[in-house]
């Protein structure tokens, strides 16, 4: 359906933009999703008080199901209008290594819900570089995310594992996001950064092309290596668009009251 969408918007010549009319899509895709999530709150609640324990069980069990279509779909609508809109990044102070222990902080009960372990290898990267920490941070999670995915074909008894790694490599910083998962075949490689291309179970197809499109936005690039059965890199290099600030100065003489 998205891909229609932008199909049709895209051969137009009617003088209206690609990003306005997403957004109304979105917004009328999303207030009847908001309906159905209000009504799906009252329907759980009554499930609760449901005497029969064993169709109290079911009945929840059908509750999730629904909450979770509902949240993946809401997620895929934020991830396409993200995809196709210009936004004014927000550059500041921030610390690589402090955005990528919140990332993990966050997945991490996900990961482990899904058997995997997700571990950092952080490095020696200055406290204060200049960026866009939202923007960086919605990157990883995209990452982290697709590498969770990477396991949903992965049926042996392996040690499943996602390693985070920051540092400085030929004189500019890099995130990288390693896993042992499904890997991608090399015919897939060329497209996996197309907009709705995705070899996966579950997932909308976006995430990769949202990681591209905020690299080049940064001015950085991605780079990919993956071996089909073994896993996958992601490297992020910021070729000096994340630059390094100095230390904050300190106060002498002076004392906060």
């Amino acid at each position: 359906m998205w891909r229609c969408v932008i199909i049709a918007m895209n051969d137009s010549q009617e003088p209206f933009t690609l990003p306005v009319l997403a957004a109304g899509l979105v917004h009328e895709v999303k207030n009847p999703l908001s309906a159905i999530h209000l009504h799906l709150q009252l329907l759980e609640n009554q499930v609760l008080q449901v005497e029969d324990e064993e169709l109290r069980a079911q009945m929840k069990r059908r509750v999730e199901i629904i909450k979770r279509e509902i949240l993946g779909l809401n997620q895929t609508l934020q991830e396409f209008i993200r995809l196709i809109r210009s936004e004014t990044r927000a550059i500041a102070a921030a610390g690589l290594n402090e955005i990528v222990e919140q990332v993990v902080q966050l997945l991490g009960p996900q990961a482990g819900r899904n058997q995997i372990r997700l571990e950092t290898n952080t490095g020696a990267v200055p406290d204060h570089l200049q960026m866009d920490a939202s923007f960086l941070k919605q990157t990883l999670v995209n990452l982290i995310l697709n590498s969770i995915q990477a396991y949903e074909t992965v049926d042996d008894n392996r040690d499943r594992l996602i390693v985070v790694t920051t540092g400085t490599e030929n004189g500019r910083f890099f995130l990288r996001v390693e896993d042992n998962g499904a890997g991608i075949l090399p015919e897939d490689r060329e497209k996996i950064f197309e907009p709705f291309f995705t070899t996966k179970v579950h997932g909308s197809g976006l995430g990769l092309s949202l990681v591209r499109k905020m690299m080049m936005e940064m001015g950085g690039h991605v780079d990919l290596v993956s071996s089909p059965g073994k896993g996958t890199r992601f490297t992020l290099y910021f070729d000096g668009a994340v630059k390094a600030l100095p230390e904050p100065a300190e106060i002498q003489g002076h004392e906060a009251v």
